[in-house]
């Protein structure tokens, strides 16, 4: 029997429990009758079952009717309503206003700011990356940390230069130095050359950068300006120019080029020199200082390396510190002549001239020495030249300046003006006149956008102090939010003389930021080089650019003040194919725009005041240039002599160029001057669109997509891996001539391809760089085509 008091749930409890004093009763659902046995059919792991199996039945069941449904209500999609609110868009947030352009103008007139910059670059000698140059950079970079910039960045690359002296005390009476002597055939010395040597200042030694040290002794063969058709004149007159020593005037093509012309004819060494015919006016008695021809004692300077990539050490990629740097025997510097070149004056030439022998020259050989030109070989009495160069190959750090003002609407796109800050010499005229005019550039505009900061400030202090809002009608409308729409970056290049090797180096560091976004480069180097008319190289992208930035500036003749710049350059430098515009210039291929336009394809020109050379035609630039006479007394005495009037028509000039490109709403590129005919239809249809185009119907978004479109067409002919044989240059359409630096030679794959099947019959070369062309008009087409597409949907 159970014991009291024990009760265990779900037993009956009996009377004996129930007599119980102690029973514990569990009392269940008390005021509800009993469940269903549903509730029962669905318990335990059948009913879960059951419950599982009941779910599936149900969601397929659904899926069938919503299908039947679908098939028999929808048989057609029915689209939603549309919204007939329209869809927002952009506005053009800003163009071209020419009420800033005056005021930008306006303000670049300051006469006392050019004169300073200018003495303060021709204080010293401007040899790169020496004290001298070096000072001027700190100096500017000190000035313009005051200036309101967006950005300042000073880089320094590791170049391999070349130097007339060596870094130690030296005495010019030591054997060891650079010298021409005429001697007899057993030594005796009969007469020196005289470089103005110095030993308180060796930086003053004329010299050609980049030629290599050598001593050679030979006879000396007259080879005119070096040309190769100058080579085949003298082969038909049967001098044999192999083992001599070769004198060449300055002048025609570039000094790198005869030289390379003289090695290949198997030349030991070549003299060059500036013939006063070309230099002088032919005239030796009217020359500077009383005038601005070159004097007999001057002497040249320049480079002569013919292959331009930068850095010899560093080629393809930027020398910059802890990149490896290929070793340079003196033997085999790349691009670098392997015989010994120094220039020499007139006055010496004229000596070395006097006792040639040989045959006489052709009439249009002779020059303005005053004595017999002669072919040579050699000189009477067995006369021998000999001749040594003494040069340093140095590893040196160069500087590069670079200020930012960044754009408003557009900052990842580029316009660049860049000016060089070394010379060989004290640079009046070359670098000081480009670097006065791109200083002046600088604070005009980045101190213009300081002023919209200020005024835009000073607008929301007055209104949260509740002041009439009439208040803001004393502010002109730039003050109140003026800023490029596009980015501007203002440099200084160091050793361009070197064959633009700072430039070089910045463009393959900053291929990948400026590769894409730069819209053009402008060139200010030696702008002002005479006083006769405005002149211009450029690329053809941007010659609307150009004359509609002339006509904006009043011309600096007293005589036409009526008349614009452009009006009076079309009077003084007419195109003889259209008799409407003032002819523009080809680029020169050895000068700073040479990597932005042959490497990366960016359009680029190059403004100047210049001498007459219609008159002057075998004058290469002002008389003076890369001489010690080039000096800030020279500069405004001849080529500006009118208080810098003509720098500051330039300056002008300039800064309207940028302002058209940097805020004009559509990059004003200029397709009728496209250098390739093939696709002329629709370059002369979107040029059409663009000149006619209603600016009112183009928002934001479409700007952008037409821009990126123009900036990509120039990019379309650049060849990643360089052009057949000169990888330096990618530039399928154009590139320095391989002749003559100071020429282009256009489509040069193709010339090549051209050159190399005449020699060996093989004309697949060629065939391969017209396929390569083909296909990139092809694409440029589809590119024209696109723009068009874009803007015929506006309408």
């Amino acid at each position: 029997m159970p014991s009291k008091g024990k009760y265990v749930a779900g037993r009956q409890v009996s009377r004996w429990d129930a007599e119980s004093d102690i029973v514990d009763i569990q009392y269940r659902h008390f005021d509800k009758t009993a469940s269903s046995g549903l509730a029962d059919f669905f318990s335990g792991k059948k009913g879960n079952a059951l419950k599982v199996l009941l779910l599936v039945v149900f969601f397929f069941t659904g899926l069938i009717i919503g299908y039947i449904i679908r098939r028999n209500i929808h048989e057609k999609y029915i689209a939603p309503k549309p919204d007939p609110s329209p869809v927002p868009v952009s506005p053009i947030y800003q163009d071209y206003d020419p009420a800033i352009r005056k005021l930008l103008q306006d303000d670049l007139q300051d006469v006392v700011n050019i004169d300073d910059h200018i003495k303060t670059w021709t204080e010293s000698i401007g040899l790169s990356a020496v004290g001298s140059t070096l000072k001027v950079v700190m100096g500017t970079h000190d000035m313009w940390q005051y200036f309101p910039l967006d950005g300042l960045t000073w880089t320094n690359y590791s170049v391999l230069l070349s130097y007339p002296f060596l870094f130690l005390s030296y005495n010019s009476q030591s054997p060891n130095r650079t010298s021409i002597t005429l001697q007899q055939p057993n030594g005796t010395v009969l007469w020196n050359a005289n470089f103005s040597f110095s030993s308180e200042h060796p930086e003053q030694m004329p010299f050609n950068a980049y030629s290599p040290e050598a001593s050679v002794k030979g006879k000396l063969v007259f080879a005119n300006f070096g040309r190769k058709t100058d080579f085949s004149t003298l082969d038909k007159l049967n001098v044999s120019v192999n083992n001599s020593i070769l004198l060449i005037k300055y002048g025609k093509i570039h000094p790198a080029n005869k030289v390379k012309h003289a090695e290949e004819s198997g030349a030991l060494g070549v003299i060059l020199y500036p013939d006063p015919l070309d230099y002088a006016n032919n005239n030796t008695e009217a020359v500077y200082p009383s005038t601005w021809w070159l004097p007999g004692w001057a002497i040249h300077s320049h480079h002569v390396r013919y292959t331009l990539m930068g850095d010899p050490q560093s080629p393809g990629y930027p020398s910059l510190d802890g990149v490896y740097h290929q070793p340079y025997p003196k033997e085999n510097c790349l691009g670098c002549p392997r015989i010994p070149v120094q220039s020499v004056s007139y006055n010496d030439a004229r000596t070395l001239v006097r006792s040639m022998v040989g045959s006489s020259v052709p009439d249009d050989w002779i020059g303005g020495l005053g004595v017999s030109y002669k072919t040579g070989p050699g000189h009477s009495n067995d006369r021998l030249v000999n001749m040594t160069v003494i040069r340093n190959l140095v590893q040196r750090k160069i500087s590069n300046l670079v200020a930012e003002i960044k754009g408003k609407y557009e900052e990842d796109r580029y316009i660049i003006i860049g000016a060089h800050i070394d010379s060989w010499n004290r640079g009046g005229v070359d670098s000081a006149s480009g670097y006065a005019v791109l200083w002046e550039l600088l604070r005009t505009f980045s101190f213009h956008t300081k002023k919209a900061k200020v005024a835009t400030l000073y607008m929301i202090i007055k209104h949260e102090r509740s002041v009439c809002i009439l208040t803001l009608k004393l502010h002109p409308n730039w003050r109140i939010g003026y800023r490029p729409r596009r980015t501007l970056k203002f440099a200084l290049w160091d050793a361009s003389k070197y064959g633009h090797v700072g430039s070089f180096e910045w463009v393959q560091e900053m291929e990948k930021e400026i590769g894409l976004g730069a819209i053009a480069y402008i060139n200010l180097d030696t702008v002002v080089r005479g006083n006769y008319t405005f002149f211009a190289e450029s690329s053809p992208l941007l010659f609307d650019v150009i004359h509609k930035a002339a006509s904006t500036v009043k011309c600096s003749d007293p005589d036409y003040q009526d008349m614009s710049v452009l009006e009076r350059w079309n009077q003084t430098y007419r195109d003889p194919e259209n008799p409407l515009q003032p002819k523009i210039e080809a680029l020169q291929g050895d000068s700073d725009h040479s990597p932005f336009y042959y490497y990366l394809g960016v359009p680029s020109f190059s403004p100047a005041y210049m001498y007459n050379p219609k008159k002057y035609p075998n004058l290469p630039n002002y008389p003076a240039y890369n001489t010690l006479e080039d000096t800030k007394d020279y500069l405004t005495n001849f080529t500006d002599r009118n208080n810098y009037t003509l720098h500051i028509k330039v300056t002008q000039i300039v800064a309207d160029a940028i302002l058209r490109l940097s805020d004009s709403a559509v990059i004003p590129y200029n397709f009728l001057f496209s250098e390739i005919d093939n696709f002329s239809k629709h370059a002369r249809l979107l040029q059409t669109e663009l000149t006619h185009l209603d600016k009112d119907k183009l928002n934001e978004e479409v700007l952008y997509e037409i821009n990126d479109k123009l900036i990509q067409l120039p990019r379309i002919f650049i060849v990643s891996a360089g052009l057949p044989n000169f990888t330096q240059y990618r530039n399928m359409l154009i590139a320095p001539h391989p002749e003559n630096l100071y020429q282009t030679q256009v489509f040069p794959g193709i010339v090549w391809g051209y050159n190399n099947g005449q020699l060996s019959g093989d004309w697949s070369d060629m065939q391969i760089q017209q396929s390569s062309l083909a296909v990139a008009i092809r694409q440029a087409s589809r590119n024209l085509q696109s723009i068009l597409t874009v803007l015929h949907s506006l309408q």
